[in-house]
């Protein structure tokens, strides 16, 4: 393309200008580039290996309305299953659990933009900064847990997948009806778990009811497109499993 003579003031309209104060082209920016400013560059402060990818799933997995509650909701999920499993780390648990979080293996553009991002870039950016203060927060154990204690959680696919879905197979309830967002229908099963300890002719027999529920998952929260979720009490106490597992 050949160069632009020289426009007003002697300016060289060939040379991006700069705006005072920022670091933004006063050009059309590339498509999904993002305008770092001054003040960005000034504010951004190193972040560390586990919470930017705490951040990146939280930013990677929610949907792309930038939903505070729903983006500190996965953090504080991810965070809070780390927590409950003695304490791991975010490589650790993904690395127990290879199938918890999607966004980090099957190409997840949002997470992608966030694990390769500045710290300015991300300073900038409404929802990774949203992103990467959930993140910190939630490793942190600061403010208010979006997820309300829960270690799971679904998005869209909960109810485009709804005949199939995992959830919906194992019996799921709503922890209130304002966590249906999906407008979809409980399936609940009253299951009874025994003990097998007592011998007769060599054979195992069932002495005393051990527990009994009716759903394997139960709903914590919902915000934007997502539900929460973890293990309801009844649940554990009949199998003698883990919240967290």
């Amino acid at each position: 393309m050949p160069a632009l003579p020289p426009g007003p003031l002697g300016l060289d309209t060939n040379t991006p200008q700069i705006d005072k104060g920022t670091m933004c082209l006063q050009r059309s920016l590339p498509p999904g580039s993002v305008c770092v400013t001054n003040e960005a560059q000034t504010r951004a402060k190193p972040l560390d290996a586990q919470a930017r990818k705490l951040a990146a799933i939280a930013y990677g997995e929610a949907s792309t309305a930038n939903d505070a509650d729903e983006i500190g909701g996965i953090a504080w999920a991810v965070a809070n299953r780390c927590r409950a499993w003695g304490g791991k780390t975010v490589d650790q648990l993904l690395i127990a659990d290879p199938n918890y979080t999607y966004a980090v293996k099957d190409g997840n553009v949002r997470y992608g933009q966030f694990m390769t991002a500045s710290e300015a870039a991300i300073e900038a950016d409404a929802g990774m900064k949203i992103a990467r203060q959930a993140a910190e927060n939630a490793l942190a154990q600061r403010g208010t847990d979006p997820a309300n204690g829960g270690y799971w959680w679904d998005g869209k696919d909960f109810k485009t997948n709804y005949k199939n879905h995992p959830k919906v197979k194992d019996g799921f309830r709503f922890g209130a009806p304002a966590h249906n967002i999906f407008g979809v229908k409980e399936t609940t099963n009253e299951e009874v778990v025994t003990w097998w300890t007592a011998m007769k002719k060599g054979v195992l027999v069932n002495t005393k009811e051990r527990g009994r529920y009716t759903a394997i998952w139960v709903s914590t929260a919902a915000h934007g497109s997502t539900i929460f979720w973890t293990h309801p009490q009844d649940y554990v106490t009949a199998t003698g499993g883990k919240a967290y597992r």
